[in-house]
């Protein structure tokens, strides 16, 4: 593991790489050294670390985690190896590496399954899960779904300047459906869907009553104004879904 400082903005945040098997990751760490449960954020599908470095110095005196996932941001590109398996593998090496005992999981889009697919692996060693607007499956994607991501925008930017074409035709090469609404109960941790109101939210209401009736005991909160980029419009709002979770599962020492 190597550290380096960072300039982006967002919080006092510095740069870590950790090793996975030869894939060197990129992580963004605030150092932060308070008494709850650590929290690792999991980005989505073309994000990288730097969008969630606001996040950083918004959630209190926790430790604030974010990770760049293989063929994203500062990490490396491999030819391959980015299957499911794979970015949970990538959640294992940073949580080993930076040492997080029992960190929540806070996850956004595609990101979502990985996280679901780390606490359900090790349900013990999760504290809670956050689900961005999504399902509970990590959804096999057809090759036409290359192009399509290559030509999108993320907040403004494209995806194709965000990721490698590599990275993306490997992602959806590699993707395989891996249905997960009938394992939820193996869940051992608090669990919150985020989801918005808007017609590009994912969790529809059809979807967010799916959640409930797999899993009775998750929360399911809907932020106002959002679609499925849950943030970007109103920070606050996204907040004020987020940190009362967060306290329930441990307020920050002050």
């Amino acid at each position: 593991m190597t550290t380096a400082s960072d300039g982006t903005s967002g919080g006092e945040a510095r740069s870590v790489f950790v090793d996975n098997a030869g894939v060197r990751l990129h992580v963004l760490d605030n150092g932060c050294a308070g008494g709850a449960p650590p929290v690792l954020v999991v980005p989505g599908m073309g994000e990288y670390a730097g969008e969630y470095a606001w996040l950083l110095d918004r959630l209190g005196e926790r430790r604030v985690v974010v990770a760049d996932l293989r063929g994203r941001g500062g990490s490396d590109t491999p030819e391959s190896g980015y299957t499911w398996a794979d970015h949970i593998g990538d959640l294992r090496a940073v949580v080993t590496a930076l040492g997080l005992r029992r960190p929540v999981l806070v996850a956004f889009s595609r990101g979502s399954s990985y996280a679901l697919g780390y606490a359900l692996e090790s349900p013990g060693a999760v504290a809670g899960l956050v689900v961005g607007d999504y399902q509970a499956r990590h959804v096999g994607l057809p090759a036409a779904f290359a192009d399509q991501q290559l030509g999108a925008r993320i907040r403004g930017v494209a995806v194709a300047e965000r990721m490698p074409e590599h990275a993306v035709r490997r992602v959806v090469a590699e993707s395989r459906e891996v249905p997960l609404w009938d394992r939820l109960a193996e869940l051992r941790c608090p669990v919150l869907v985020l989801r918005g109101d808007r017609p590009s939210s994912i969790v529809t209401d059809e979807l967010a009553q799916r959640w409930r009736a797999a899993l009775p005991s998750v929360d399911v909160v809907t932020i106002a104004g959002a679609g499925h980029d849950l943030w970007s419009r109103d920070p606050g709002a996204y907040l004020a879904a987020l940190l009362p979770f967060l306290d329930r599962l441990g307020p920050p020492v002050s």
